[in-house]
């Protein structure tokens, strides 16, 4: 089985080391320092689990190489313009793609690519970056992938995904409704991510200051309010129960958008709470919270 990991940052070269550990013929496909590094050195882990260093596959041009079988399609959604025509080149007919992309839409944007049918959407619940270029730090004692058929049926190639590549240093579980779970991560990362990035905070910072709970309530409510609308089933989503977990790790967590900020890289901004607040337009909806947040990042989404 080969195995590509398109777009291999933090979290995508994380999967890529699990996988390659389990035996699996994987490629990262990545760019710039971090995949020079990984050239010349391997790839190093930090983790819950250990530290390693292992030599993987990896490669700045995919011009020479032919499809694959499974693709974890993983890069920033400002960089899909790019990054689509690149997934097409390296799949067939019988590839599968497993989108793990924030927000709710993407398995849309790459069906405009790849017939929907080999796309598999899912969510991952991870704390990992680039602690330097060859270098990943995962945090945490999760990392999860969870994924689903869009007709939410239990198939045969999600359980043969589960039975093959299931470990406790990267877990697959199969979502009874994915549209459900990716609403779920959009209602989390949607407003901590957006927050912390307007605020300039950590997690810690927000949570202890003010009227930063508030804030972050208010926010998710009015994601959760979008998502209803939209007809996703989220009667059993509750506010204060997701901010009471995310408060136990509070030291932990990080965001990537607050990361590509502070490294004056483009924001996911449009394609994540952005895309709630278009959505809400639709629907009739004001979003006080979501609609200052978005606005707070305008002059900054493009680096």
């Amino acid at each position: 089985m080969k195995i590509a990991v398109l777009g291999a940052g933090s979290v995508g070269s994380y999967y890529g080391a699990v996988l390659k550990n389990k035996g699996f013929d994987v490629t990262l496909i990545c760019r710039g320092d971090h995949y020079n590094q990984i050239s010349s050195k391997g790839l190093s882990v930090k983790s819950n689990w250990g530290n390693y260093n292992l030599n993987i596959k990896a490669t700045d041009n995919v011009n020479d190489l032919d499809s694959f079988d499974i693709i974890f399609y993983t890069p920033k959604l400002y960089s899909n313009k790019d990054s689509l025509p690149i997934l097409k080149e390296i799949s067939n007919e019988n590839t599968l793609v497993i989108t793990i992309q924030n927000g709710v839409n993407s398995h849309n944007e790459i069906a405009k690519f790849i017939n929907i049918k080999n796309i598999i959407p899912a969510a991952t619940f991870i704390e990992a970056e680039i602690e330097s270029p060859g270098v990943i730090l995962q945090q945490g004692s999760s990392a999860i992938i969870e994924m689903g058929e869009l007709d939410n049926s239990n198939s045969n190639r999600l359980q043969k995904i589960h039975e093959d590549f299931n470990s406790k240093f990267l877990q697959f579980k199969i979502s009874k409704n994915i549209l459900t779970t990716l609403w779920e991560k959009m209602i989390i990362v949607g407003a901590f991510g957006t927050i912390m990035t307007s605020f300039r905070m950590s997690f810690r910072e927000l949570i202890d200051s003010n009227y930063g709970k508030k804030i972050l309530r208010e926010t998710m409510k009015e994601i959760l309010s979008v998502g209803v609308a939209e007809g996703i089933k989220l009667s059993s989503v509750s506010i204060d129960q997701i901010i009471i977990n995310l408060e136990k790790e509070a030291d932990e967590m990080t965001s990537s958008m607050f990361n590509d900020l502070k490294n004056n890289k483009p924001l996911e901004i449009d394609s994540i709470l952005g895309h709630v607040v278009e959505l809400s337009l639709k629907h009739k909806l004001e979003l006080q919270y979501s609609t200052t947040l978005v606005s707070s990042l305008e002059k900054f989404k493009n680096g």
